[in-house]
């Protein structure tokens, strides 16, 4: 199973998919991330050192591809 976004940042919209599912606590922490605004980039390099911590795997696509 895995959790699946679709996210609009200030620089257009990425696609990130995390395995396994995140837990409640992770999604939170997550959903503060999102809230400030960033580019593409930041947010990127943010979710990868997120599922590092966390021992997920995440899969990040460019929606403008």
């Amino acid at each position: 199973m895995e959790t699946g976004l679709r996210l609009l940042m200030t620089d257009g919209a990425i696609h990130v998919s995390f395995r396994p599912l995140l837990t409640v606590d992770q999604y939170t922490e997550l959903a503060k991330v999102i809230a400030v605004p960033a580019t593409k980039d930041e947010l990127c390099q943010l979710v990868q050192g997120m599922a590092k911590r966390w021992g997920c795997t995440v899969e990040i696509d460019d929606e403008s591809l």
